[in-house]
């Protein structure tokens, strides 16, 4: 009777066990599958709109520039420069030889230039697939608008297992002056009523994903096998558990065999509230945990990767440059000193971006809880404020973004700077991501000031953007919600916001906003943060 207790509770233990180690491990995978895929595209995305801009610059600055001057001293310019001495090649073909060279140098890279009108010689060569004929069509009807595609050479994204991941990012090629000139006057060519900035056709970048997606997915693996390992070991200590109870309650039954009934009693007791604390550790730590740990890498690895992304594609191009000045022997020193500025700021911002990085994959599985990491000191609120600004400017420099700061200059904090710091980045980064209204020009106003009693500061994030309607504001904080999914969105920015300043910094956070009427965030912090246990 003794070895068939023993047994029975052995047999009840286990399979609840490895049915939530097995449910668990599945909202892990999925949660992190999600996680990936979004972060792989806007890293995609990042890195291909970096080399988009720099072709965009270099094709404007050669055809105003460089072709301009050519044609002025008598240079000819041909689309077979290679094979004609004396010859510059045409904007165009500058931007096809350059976009064979990437492709040569960068396996899975690509950059391609084409039109609905080319050229005759160029005719026969031209052949477009379903998505380059759909964004000719959406360029022509909204120029400012760039296309976008994720897909799988050999089945598209979602499709078929295999085959190599790719973003395809796609903007206008618009008519430039000199390019009116040359194109309105020339006896092939196809039209002869260009105006400047018409769309005369479409520059594309293809970005392979494939390797990051990859090294993500032998991190889920790890991850996978970390769960797997903690639940086994979970079922080995409540098997050696319920065992020594089982040998514990036979010594007795067979010192008090009077007393039988009482003990066995009191063993299906025991065996209920067993099981109630295996439900709560099953249904709350675990979870909790599972939740924090997301809530950080969905969030935070796209920001620096993204960054460090397009940085390292602007110091390629600057050093490309470089190396053509000293070639041609026409190097300035004020071009030198521009670019050592330049690459020591890249370097910096690298630096800072891919630490941040590795920092969160090194503390992967608690990044959110770490106690370790939760740095507490003193600091100047507008000092933080003017160096966390000045870390995320290259993001959203090239648009129409202003973002200013009116902190007074005695403000002083004892708390935790690092997660200030990502509240003002995740803010600044959602007015910039969701606030931006096609070209209207957006303004991002940061104002501080002290509360009455001077023990807590009113740190205001207001912008003029498009705001929200209150269907998204009541949802705006909730993990996972995004008005942009597909495009670079996670739904966790707000949410880690809230949960940063509420859980670590001790303050509270409201929100205003409305459709045309811009948003504005308005947190009160204490000046000395809460102990964190």
């Amino acid at each position: 009777m003794n070895r068939f207790n023993r047994d029975s509770i052995t047999r009840k233990m286990l399979p609840p066990l490895a049915l939530a180690g097995l449910a668990m491990l599945i909202v892990v995978l999925v949660i992190l599958f999600r996680v990936r895929d979004q972060a792989l595209e806007a890293a995609g995305v990042a890195t291909a709109k970096a080399v988009a801009s720099q072709v965009l610059s270099l094709r404007q600055f050669y055809t105003a520039e460089i072709a301009t001057r050519a044609a002025q001293s008598g240079m000819h310019l041909d689309s077979d420069f290679e094979h004609r001495a004396g010859t510059l090649p045409l904007p165009a073909t500058l931007v096809k030889a350059l976009g064979t060279s990437i492709e040569r140098d960068y396996p899975g890279m690509s950059l391609r230039l084409y039109s609905r009108l080319p050229f005759p010689n160029r005719a026969a060569t031209e052949v477009y697939d379903d998505f380059e004929t759909r964004a000719l069509t959406a360029l022509e009807a909204n120029p400012e608008q760039a296309q976008v595609w994720i897909e799988k050479i050999g089945g598209q994204l979602g499709g078929q297992i295999g085959g190599q991941r790719r973003v395809r990012y796609v903007v206008a090629d618009r008519m430039q002056a000199g390019c009116v000139a040359c194109h309105n006057t020339r006896s092939d060519s196809p039209r002869r009523d260009w105006k400047v900035g018409d769309v005369r056709g479409a520059i594309e970048i293809t970005v392979p994903v494939e390797d990051v997606a990859n090294e993500v997915e032998r991190g889920i693996r790890s991850v996978a096998l970390a769960v797997l390992v903690g639940f086994f070991a979970m079922g080995s200590v409540a098997t050696l558990a319920t065992r020594r109870a089982a040998r514990a309650l036979q010594a007795a039954n067979s010192e008090l065999e009077a007393r039988v009934e009482a003990r066995t009693a009191d063993l299906t007791q025991a065996n209920a509230h067993m099981h109630q604390a295996l439900q709560q550790v099953e249904h709350s730590e675990p979870l909790a945990a599972l939740g924090s740990l997301v809530a950080g890498v969905a969030h935070e690895l796209g920001s620096p990767l993204g960054n460090a992304s397009t940085v390292a594609s602007a110091l390629t191009d600057k050093i490309k440059a470089l190396g053509q000045g000293i070639a041609a022997g026409n190097l300035r020193k004020s071009e030198l000193e521009a670019f050592i500025a330049d690459a020591t700021e890249a370097g910096t911002l690298l630096r800072r971006n891919l630490d941040r990085a590795v920092k969160l994959t090194g503390d992967f599985k608690q990044v959110s809880a770490d106690q370790t990491s939760l740095r507490r000191r003193e600091f100047n609120l507008a000092e933080l404020v003017a160096e966390t600004l000045h870390t995320i400017s290259p993001g959203y420099k090239h648009y129409r973004v202003s973002v200013s700061a009116d902190i007074p200059a005695d403000i002083v904090f004892d708390s935790y700077p690092g997660q200030l710091e990502q509240v003002i980045i995740n803010l600044v980064n959602n007015a910039v991501l969701h606030g931006r209204n096609g070209d209207a020009a957006l303004t991002v106003k940061i104002v501080a000031a002290l509360v009455t009693d001077e023990n807590s500061v009113r740190l205001s994030f207001s912008d003029n953007g498009r705001g929200m309607s209150a269907e998204v504001v009541a949802q705006a904080f909730e993990p996972f919600f995004t008005t942009r999914l597909g495009s670079g969105g996670t739904g966790l920015g707000l949410h880690l916001v809230r949960k940063l300043v509420h859980d670590t910094l001790g303050g509270h956070l409201d929100m205003t906003s409305a459709p045309g009427q811009g948003t504005c965030f308005d947190i009160t912090l204490p000046r000395v943060a809460p102990v964190v246990s």
